[in-house]
């Protein structure tokens, strides 16, 4: 499995491009924005991604979606249900945003659900907190924590539908997690578990 990282959006969120043993295939988790940017690459590289992948239901971690989608038709989008509103927009800043139900070929993440895509496994872990229904994907030795694990801190629980008894529950179970994994976060650089557990306070005090 190799991950390419690429910073996007107003809020420097973190979009991984992952390969594996699927030849021209890939996986984007958080395309967070500029379209034309991913695509570009992913023609360099005659890559053609196989599904989009969403820690949570957060504008800033796809907005890349619609020029993916318009670009790849088919494309799917996996997020949990408790992150895809009825409305098809939210308000923020002055500005308006689809929200996840917005787009087309929407698919549900349930806990536990394994999703094969591009030679990799792909395992759902629930971990809400950040937003209700919000994720942690398990591959291989890697965990894509979203907002709610970063290095040496969490992701906030004051926006709506936030939890920090959810937050708490969710980083005991990463910080249970056995053996050591790369962290790659939704947000800032990359760590990793044990070193979390070791020095992060958020996990010292659980």
């Amino acid at each position: 499995m190799q991950i390419k990282q690429f910073v996007t959006g107003m809020f420097e969120t973190n979009c991984y491009l992952v390969t594996g043993r699927e030849a021209g295939t890939c996986v984007l988790i958080d395309p967070a924005d500029n379209a034309e940017q991913l695509i570009g690459y992913l023609d360099q590289k005659h890559l053609v991604p196989k599904a989009v992948l969403l820690t949570h239901g957060h504008y800033d971690h796809y907005l890349a979606v619609p020029g993916l989608q318009n670009r790849w038709p088919g494309l799917s989008v996996y997020c949990h249900p408790l992150d895809c509103p009825k409305e098809l927009e939210e308000h923020d800043m002055g500005m308006v945003f689809p929200t996840v139900t917005a787009f087309a070929n929407v698919k549900s993440l349930e806990e536990g659900q394994e999703l094969n895509l591009a030679g990799i496994t792909f395992r759902t872990l629930h971990t809400p907190g950040h937003t209700p229904g919000s994720v942690t994907f398990q591959a291989e030795n890697v965990l894509f924590t979203g907002d709610t694990l970063f290095c040496g801190s969490i992701g906030r629980t004051d926006f709506a539908g936030g939890n920090m008894k959810q937050m708490k529950a969710s980083l005991r179970r990463l910080a249970a997690i056995p053996g050591d994994y790369l962290v790659y976060p939704g947000h800032e650089g990359l760590t990793k578990l044990d070193r979390e557990r070791k020095t992060n306070p958020y996990l010292a005090y659980l």
